[in-house]
């Protein structure tokens, strides 16, 4: 029999039971303690899809953070407390270690408090050796973000002790035959959200359609085109109130995704009624772009300044500064603009576009073919493009070829994306993870020449205003010439990465799940 260190089983009557059950065996009682346990997760709930909780406990005048399993296991803990946020700014140790990657770059927020009173119980063997702790928590109060209570059950914990585990089995086999309890159905997260009304994991940047093979792809494309506009909508706050890079960026996203759409499915919706939206969402590519930038070059600014480890770290700082002020003052142009009534126009503007019934057009011929059949031509037709723009290149091509690669890559990569699930989910994932690769050497590639020339434009700009010692704008001087460095090297890499692309299982793949192949047709 499998154990879990927690087991949860709900009880209707707890102090009767467990004063009952403290007389049947050699059972030592702790004093209550009243405690208040917060749950946080990002907010596209990173932590809870690795079957992972974080929390910050706290009673009798102690706070802790600790990281667990679903099981209940401690993965890292951290005592005493401090105040949650972003993972970078834990102290370093085994915590941090551990959320680091978990989380990335999204702060941690908090989804929901709950209140209770403890009632701690150890078993006792002959010896006088603890063999098993029980942990039953009674006063169940969860409080929402707006202050709502809602009560729950009282509830009753089995926590194993190494080395003692018949003990927790046996007890197990007991409550199982009492009336009393019964095995609960949620984890303690799970039952404190569903309280408030909240499901977990109910925001994810990554599109997870359900469309039919046989659908018409009108119908098909205005899915892809709502489930698109719930994601921007659901990071506008968050952009708004900067709580983390990742709205901004999952904003973005959305945008493009929507841009890429209605550019290679043409021939679907009504050309003239789509093009005030598509100077629209170009217009809000545009106001997004400063502010990304800066995000992106703050993300990575510890990395490229790990290029130049001889350079002192204080003579960055002048620059990171001078980033961070940028950065703040575009954003704060960019919530301008999005506070604007171009911006609530486009949202209910294209909601309406898109919920309106709309009466077969004979003008219209692909939008009531089946999905499958307007998806698959048109993937095929790009990724003989990739193949076509990739080979072109040669160590004496200009960027510009590339940047077109990139383009074409990003476009095949959003097809794939939206009709993954029209074809074997395994066989789409290993073609994304694929393009993948191409797609992150071509983006270092255009990366480092945009930071390249951008470190040397913000270095002329701060020597003539005199932002910075002659320190600073050397060490951004040669933290230019580094970047351009690794932008050679990116390309140098670029053949081995297309090659990995291009070779005859992928090209064997796209042409057996989206291509017309002839009898007898070779491979390209």
């Amino acid at each position: 029999m499998r154990i879990h260190r927690y087991v949860f089983v709900e009880l209707p009557e707890m102090e009767g039971w467990l004063s009952l059950l403290a007389r049947s065996d050699n059972w030592r009682r702790d004093p209550v303690l009243d405690t208040t346990t917060t749950y946080y997760d990002t907010f596209d709930w990173r932590l809870y899809r690795k079957e992972t909780t974080f929390v910050l406990d706290e009673g009798k005048g102690r706070q802790s953070l600790c990281c667990r399993s679903f099981a209940g296991d401690t993965l890292a803990s951290l005592d005493p407390a401090v105040e949650p946020g972003f993972a970078w700014d834990l102290p370093p140790g085994p915590l941090r270690r551990k959320l680091q990657p978990l989380v990335k770059m999204r702060r941690l927020l908090p989804w929901v408090t709950l209140h209770s009173r403890q009632h701690r119980l150890a078993l006792l063997n002959g010896d006088g050796k603890t063999v098993l702790r029980l942990l039953a928590e009674t006063d169940r109060m969860v409080i929402d973000p707006q202050g709502g209570r809602h009560p729950l059950p009282a509830q009753l914990r089995i926590l194993p002790v190494r080395g003692y585990r018949s003990e927790s089995r046996r007890l197990q086999d007991r409550f199982r035959s009492d009336a009393a309890l019964r095995p609960a159905e949620q984890n303690p997260l799970e039952e404190a959200l569903t309280a408030v009304g909240r499901r977990p994991a109910d925001y994810t940047s990554k599109l997870e359609l359900q469309l039919q093979p046989e659908q018409d792809a009108q119908q098909a494309l205005r899915t892809i085109l709502s489930t698109l506009l719930e994601v921007l909508k659901a990071n506008q706050d968050g952009l708004r109130d900067d709580i983390d890079t990742e709205f901004l960026h999952d904003f973005r996203v959305a945008v493009r995704r929507t841009r890429s759409a209605l550019g290679q499915l043409k021939g679907l919706l009504p050309p003239g009624e789509l093009a005030p939206f598509r100077e629209d969402f170009s217009w809000l590519g545009t106001i997004t772009g400063p502010t990304r930038d800066l995000d992106v070059y703050l993300l990575k600014f510890g990395d490229y300044c790990g290029l130049l480890p001889e350079i002192p770290s204080s003579d960055f700082e002048p620059f990171r500064r001078f980033l961070e002020q940028r950065r703040n003052m575009e954003l704060q142009a960019l919530i301008a603009e999005l506070d604007s009534p171009r911006f609530a126009g486009l949202l209910s503007g294209w909601h309406a576009f898109l919920e309106r019934d709309r009466a077969p057009d004979p003008e219209l011929t692909a939008a009531g073919l089946p999905v499958r059949e307007v998806a698959d031509r048109r993937i095929w037709k790009l990724f003989r493009r990739c193949l076509k723009e990739g080979r072109a290149i040669t160590p004496e091509s200009p960027t510009e070829g590339l940047h077109e690669l990139r383009k074409t890559c990003k476009k095949l990569r959003y097809l794939l994306e939206f009709f993954r699930n029209l074809h074997p989910p395994e066989a789409v994932a290993s073609l994304i993870e694929a393009l993948k690769g191409l797609q992150d050497n071509l983006g270092e590639i255009q990366d480092f020449e945009v930071q390249s020339e951008a470190t040397r434009t913000f270095g002329l700009e701060m020597a003539e205003r005199d932002l910075a010692p002659s320190a600073t704008l050397l060490a951004m001087g040669m933290l230019s010439d580094s970047l351009r460095q690794q932008q050679h090297r990116a390309r140098e890499e670029f053949y081995r990465r297309f090659e990995d692309f291009q070779q005859v299982e992928n090209r064997r793949l796209f042409r057996h799940l989206f291509g017309r192949p002839k009898k007898g047709a070779s491979e390209q």
